[in-house]
Formats: C-alpha cells, sequence, structure tokens
C-alpha cells in the first residue's frame, strides 16, 4: 500500500511539472491620421531547455479595429485535436460607451477542444 501511494504521488507530481505555461503580450496604439487602433499579440509558450525557460512563440498576430467594434482572429489547429499543436484565438471587445476609453483582449489557446491558457488584458485607448 506503501509503494501505491508514492508512485501515485509521483504520477502527479509528474504530471503537474508537465503542464505547459504561456505567456501572453497585448499593445494597442493608434494608426495615424486614422481613428482604427492597432493590437498586436505576442502568444508563447514557456520552454524549458537546459535548466533554462525560454519562450517558444506560437503566433504572433495583428488586427486591426474601431473603437466600439469587436473585433476576433483565430490561428493554428483547431480542427485536429490530435497534431499537439496550439490553437490561438484573440478576442477584442469594448465597454457599450460612447466614447470607450479602453478595450479588452482576451486570448485563448487551445489543445484541440480543451482549452489551456486564457488570459484577459485591459488596454487603454489614446485620443
Amino acid at each position: 500500500m506503501n509503494k501505491l501511494i508514492t508512485i501515485l504521488v509521483a504520477f502527479a507530481f509528474a504530471s503537474t511539472a508537465m503542464a505547459a505555461s504561456y505567456s501572453t503580450k497585448a499593445t494597442m496604439t493608434r494608426e495615424e491620421h486614422s481613428a482604427r487602433y492597432a493590437v498586436a499579440v505576442r502568444v508563447s509558450k514557456l520552454v524549458e531547455r537546459d535548466g533554462k525557460v525560454m519562450e517558444h512563440v506560437i503566433c504572433l498576430p495583428h488586427i486591426i479595429c474601431s473603437p466600439g467594434v469587436p473585433a476576433f482572429i483565430s490561428s493554428g489547429q483547431a480542427v485536429n485535436p490530435y497534431t499537439g499543436k496550439e490553437s490561438v484565438r484573440i478576442d477584442i471587445s469594448w465597454p457599450k460607451t460612447v466614447r470607450p476609453d479602453f478595450a479588452v483582449c482576451t486570448v485563448a489557446i487551445k489543445l484541440g477542444d480543451t482549452i489551456v491558457s486564457k488570459t484577459k488584458t485591459k488596454m487603454a485607448v489614446e485620443e
């Protein structure tokens, strides 16, 4: 019985240690001579190699949007869950006001049908 508990604890630790971590960074800048905004997102998977944590870039999507108008973009293979590759969906939403002063960027990373990471970033709107 003691060996069984040790094996289960070791398996639980190994499963937790192998869970992937992701990093997302979103920036929004106003386009020159326009009322539109460019949203740039960097999605990376954090990978340990030789005792160091490194970023492996999954995708670098860009979205052009107007204040108050929702936008989204998808990247990757969302159809086949057996590829082992991540798919990423970026959603830009705005509060329901006449002149929104911020936008919300939601980044969802999926492996097959399972969401493995989801982040929301509130981005200020420049005048």
